[in-house]
């Protein structure tokens, strides 16, 4: 919450959008976000008696692991979000996502192999299964 300083807590708290929003943002249904977010050991924070919010940098934590939609995806989602019902906290926003993004692993390339195996543990049989046809139908060199 480094960004906040100029701000208050509960400005802060009130600019983000709540866990419900948040899994809609990923792909996830509410039980399923509270689930991961409890997995990750991500504190939310609370807001009266039971909203819980959660800020940028944690719902890209969740998106990271749930693989539901692009990380590139959600924080697009965030941002959109931010603009339309916070634009006084965009700057803030922007912020996180981009401390998020810089501090992720520099990718690697991998063997054709690996990237098969990952893709199948990543992906639904079906889509694995396409996803890999259409990668083979493009020029892979395997």
């Amino acid at each position: 919450m480094s960004a906040v300083a100029a701000r208050t807590r509960s400005e802060y708290v009130r600019s983000l959008p709540t866990l419900s929003q948040a899994a809609t943002f990923i792909g996830l249904d509410t039980g399923g976000m509270s689930r991961a977010v409890s997995s990750l050991g991500i504190e939310p924070y609370p807001w009266g008696r039971r909203d819980k919010h959660l800020g940028a940098a944690a719902i890209l934590r969740v998106a990271r692991i749930a693989q539901r939609a692009s990380l590139e995806e959600v924080a697009g989602a965030i941002l959109e979000w931010t603009e339309s019902n916070h634009p006084e906290s965009l700057a803030q926003t922007t912020a996180e996502i981009d401390e998020f993004f810089a501090a992720l692993p520099e990718a690697t390339a991998t063997a054709p192999d690996e990237f098969l195996a990952e893709l199948r543990a990543a992906l639904p049989e079906q889509w694995a299964r396409k996803a890999e046809e259409i990668w083979r139908a493009h020029g892979c060199s395997v």
